[in-house]
């Protein structure tokens, strides 16, 4: 017993080291499972968890839907990443609200959003969010946070080619006011291209700010019958290979997927939208 609780917390620590360095850089990996289960690429992509991977992607959803994320980082708890998001369209546009929760009581971070997309035509549509981040680390070290936007545009080139480009943070926001510490600006740039029908294939690459090389990531999906759907991608960096299924009935859509990080091994994703 004694020896299982030394190898968790030298795991947990090792762990938490490098996800920490990741995250509070601003790591800002795309949320939802169906992104997870191809590379983690979504820039492209018309999907309700485009709220926060390009909001453009967002602006042809007719129905209001609210979705729930959870992602298993190693299956450690503390490691783990929380989402809930909710759209509603209007002749306006889309407006939607979103929240992320990473970490635990001793270091987390939270983000909160609200978002705004529309479509301009076949050829342009734009979205926006404006984000209140904060990071908290226990005991005697509190709380910082600041806020920020992301801006996301996506064009269909084709009926089966879209272009999508996406920019977290462009002005590079501190921390708070009381540290040098900024956030990075992340900017993604990607394709969606319909191979055949229900066949998707999808690539983009990642410029992190804080970070030199430029990541490159690709995803495909096939849907059966409009119900089942089976998923795999690959990225350049730590995150190698991923694969995921998705299930959707009426109005529900279920997905889960799992992403091989080469060092530390396997994490879990799993999504539950709802659409009224």
């Amino acid at each position: 017993m004694f020896q299982q609780l030394i190898k968790r917390f030298l795991i947990l620590f090792f762990a938490i080291a490098i996800f920490y360095t990741a995250h509070a850089q601003g790591d800002n990996n795309p949320i939802g499972a169906r992104q997870a289960g191809m590379g983690r690429s979504s820039v492209a992509l018309t999907d309700f968890w485009n709220i926060q991977n390009n909001q453009a992607g967002i602006s042809l959803i007719d129905k209001t839907s609210v979705g729930i994320y959870y992602e298993n980082s190693l299956n450690l708890s503390e490691l783990s990443t929380k989402s809930i998001a909710a759209m509603m369209p209007s002749k306006y546009g889309v407006f939607g609200v979103t929240f992320n929760y990473f970490g635990y009581s001793q270091y987390n971070e939270m983000k909160a959003g609200l978002v705004y997309a529309r479509s301009f035509g076949q050829y342009f549509r734009m979205g926006v969010q404006l984000d209140y981040l904060q990071t908290t680390i226990g005991d005697n070290y509190g709380s910082a946070g600041n806020v920020t936007f992301e801006i996301g545009v996506q064009s269909d080139v084709t009926e089966k080619f879209t272009l999508g480009a996406w920019v977290f943070n462009p002005v590079q926001v501190k921390l708070s006011g009381n540290t040098s510490q900024e956030y990075p600006a992340i900017i993604r740039f990607g394709a969606g291209w319909d191979i055949l029908e229900n066949f998707i294939a999808t690539a983009e690459v990642e410029k992190n700010s804080q970070f030199d090389p430029i990541l490159f990531r690709g995803g495909l999906e096939y849907g059966l019958d409009e119900k089942f759907f089976f998923r795999a991608g690959f990225s350049t960096q730590q995150e190698i290979f991923s694969m995921g299924f998705g299930l959707q009935l009426k109005g529900f859509k279920f997905d889960i997927a799992a992403v091989m990080n080469q060092s530390l091994g396997f994490s879990e994703q799993i999504s539950l939208i709802y659409q009224f």
